[in-house]
């Protein structure tokens, strides 16, 4: 994997760094990647020449990296971190996934902090980006969201069991909860939007659903 990673030239999803200072580029880079298409941080490669220079205390980077984004970045950003040997030199893979955000740096805070990846730079994002971004938060969980309007009599559990039914799935109180059909918000548990979309009673109701996926 670091051969293949070495070989490739720093881009959307791949930037080289000497070390992880100063703090703030290796904050941009990491949720650059995150708010835009996911990417993998190598550290212990010089980024122009791509010689490796290797980590002196891999063990005690780590920790400060994990530390880092901890501390740096919101929402929580929880990153793969792998110490892989090349050579006689130890070097630190950071991979980072795409994920619905936006994130972004903490100290910036969330209207000057959020970043996005543009071929081998980080880019802060303005406000038209930032709205974008959280629009696709929006309608990616929509259907995992809980649906507050209306309580759990307002699903038809009969038709979501001859539904899953085809599927060989039996619809006990607790498939109900692993299968998204009810969630837990505020202590109190309520459909989920999908299950109000699919099995609810109330066409009132759905048509709000399919209102609310339309803004």
């Amino acid at each position: 994997m670091l051969k293949y990673l070495l070989a490739q030239d720093e881009g959307k999803t791949l930037e080289f760094k000497e070390n992880i200072r100063p703090v703030q580029n290796i904050l941009r880079t990491a949720v650059a990647f995150a708010n835009t298409a996911g990417g993998t941080l190598v550290i212990g490669v010089r980024d122009r020449t791509k010689e490796v220079v290797g980590i002196r205390d891999p063990l005690g980077e780590e920790e400060r990296i994990a530390s880092i984004f901890a501390d740096g970045i919101r929402p929580t950003l929880v990153p793969e971190i792998q110490i892989v040997s090349w050579r006689d030199r130890e070097l630190i893979i950071v991979k980072i996934p795409h994920l619905v955000g936006p994130y972004y740096i903490r100290s910036e805070g969330p209207e000057n902090g959020v970043y996005i990846r543009l071929g081998s730079t980080n880019r802060r994002a303005g406000p038209e980006l930032i709205a974008g971004i959280q629009r696709l938060a929006v309608n990616t969980f929509f259907d995992e969201q809980p649906c507050t309007e209306v309580n759990s009599e307002a699903i038809d559990f009969r038709a979501a069991s001859e539904f899953f039914s085809k599927a060989s799935r039996t619809i006990t109180p607790s498939a109900r909860r692993s299968l998204g059909l009810l969630v837990d918000h505020a202590c109190r548990e309520f459909p989920s939007r999908g299950a109000v979309l699919l099995f609810g009673k109330d066409i009132g109701a759905k048509n709000f659903m399919a209102k609310s996926i339309s803004i």
